[in-house]
């Protein structure tokens, strides 16, 4: 390991398909560590649309960024696994950011601000503020955590009775009912929310690991989920583990969302459903283990 008190970090992006979006993403993390000690990994997830092979030739002579290809799509934990085991092993960073490729960095003093969260709270990860680029909202800290017995049924019902209904293309007209029997929805106004005291579940678009995690952990995502719950199982296993997860809103990533998603389903809406609850069905079982 390098020197914790100034620390070597090293950023994982995961990229699928787009790369418009990744080169964004790596270039904004260039311009806010310029001059620091960093490394930037891009994890190809199979992409075999071409953009690997351009993303490789555009950052063939970069000294500060090395690609890795996978030979199957691995999806969100798998993938970034990949990431954070080349950054531990083999470059020896102090800490690991995981980012999407569809957000950018947009913090001058990412480092630094980190560093000194690390140093004051000895936490284990740090979510910074996730600015949405649908709603404008920040997306951290998540307040709805999948941690019982009881929600997990809640969500595999929930789950259960969607999948059948979009299957019989009757889910538009069942919520489109439901919303004209329920009141009409209230107008959403954001409370300013202060540095979150103790651990929370934070948002995976943009998460730092900080040198007692890396320590502990090889591995930052369970590889039992393929897409979802994989931050539900991160404060699990940070929280048996005894870690404290903190929020920091100085810290600032720009959130597009859903890019890779979007340009994998081809924005056919109905599809789009189906994969994310059939994802989310099948990481409901690895969650299953830790509560």
């Amino acid at each position: 390991m390098g020197n914790a008190a100034s620390g070597r970090f090293g950023f994982v992006v995961l990229h699928y398909l787009v790369d418009e979006a990744t080169v964004q993403c790596v270039e904004s993390i260039r311009r806010c560590c310029a001059g620091r000690d960093y490394h930037i990994v891009v994890v190809d997830n199979d992409s075999a649309n071409g953009s690997y092979e351009r993303l490789a030739e555009r950052y063939a002579v970069a000294e500060d960024v090395t690609l890795l290809h996978n030979a199957r799509n691995e999806g969100f934990a798998r993938g970034n696994n990949v990431g954070y085991r080349h950054c531990k092993e083999r470059l020896h960073c102090d800490y690991i950011v995981t980012i999407n490729n569809d957000a950018v960095v947009d913090d001058a003093h990412f480092m630094d601000r980190a560093i000194e969260d690390y140093q004051r709270w000895h936490c284990g990860v740090i979510g910074p503020k996730i600015i949405s680029g649908k709603t404008g909202h920040d997306q951290n800290p998540v307040r709805s955590v999948v941690d019982t017995p009881e929600k997990i049924a809640a969500v595999r019902k929930h789950i259960r009775r969607n999948l059948l209904l979009l299957h019989l293309h009757l889910l538009e007209p069942f919520s489109a009912l439901k919303s004209r029997v329920k009141s009409p929805p209230q107008p959403h106004t954001e409370a300013p929310k202060p540095v979150v005291e103790g651990t929370y579940k934070l948002h995976g678009s943009c998460l730092i690991f900080t040198p007692v995690f890396v320590q502990r952990f090889d591995e930052p995502f369970d590889p039992g989920t393929f897409l979802y719950l994989e931050e539900d199982i991160l404060y699990m296993r940070c929280k048996r583990a005894g870690l404290a997860m903190r929020y920091d809103p100085q810290i600032v990533v720009r959130h597009a969302e859903d890019v890779s998603t979007d340009s994998m389903v081809r924005h056919d809406a109905r599809r789009k459903q189906i994969l994310y609850l059939e994802r989310h069905r099948d990481s409901l079982g690895t969650l299953e283990r830790y509560v």
